[in-house]
């Protein structure tokens, strides 16, 4: 079941504690204490939020021009950006969305899908190409790391 947006003092958040770990979003010691947590940039489209780590090192500020663009071409829209961090919500973690714009609203179920350094929301209904940003995101990490390896 997919979390639900919730109203939070800066606007709206998703829960989203185990795709941001499996983006690598945050980081956890052994014992579970959080000893890294992403500052990251937050993207609205109609039916849709892209959320990409702020790390240039992590995603290539080129890497990130084109996931907006392809989101923007499969949406046809592009609404609102922020700048925001993954953030500590009771034993998991949460992020602040853009909302304007995008048709959500509190209440509103989005499941959250992972990939390296990205995040990306849309209901299960949503005519998004979600599966493509994803995919090209892990083609792009997989490109980056492959350049880290050849350059080292």
């Amino acid at each position: 079941m997919a979390n639900q947006l919730t109203t939070t003092g800066d606007g709206l958040a998703l829960q989203v504690t185990k795709p941001a770990r499996s983006a690598g979003l945050v980081e956890e010691d052994a014992d579970g204490d959080t000893r890294h947590r992403a500052a990251v940039v937050a993207y609205g489209f109609d039916d849709l939020i892209l959320v990409l780590d702020r790390d240039t090192d992590r995603v290539p500020m080129a890497d990130r021009a084109e996931l907006v663009a392809l989101a923007a071409t499969e949406t046809e829209s592009i609404h609102r950006g922020i700048d925001t961090r993954i953030q500590h919500s009771g034993h998991g973690y949460r992020v602040q969305v853009p909302t304007t714009g995008t048709g959500f609203q509190a209440g509103d179920g989005l499941p959250c899908h992972a990939a390296p350094g990205f995040l990306v929301m849309a209901p299960l209904d949503a005519g998004v190409g979600t599966r493509h940003l994803l995919e090209t995101r892990r083609t792009q990490a997989l490109d980056t790391e492959a350049g880290r390896n050849s350059d080292g």
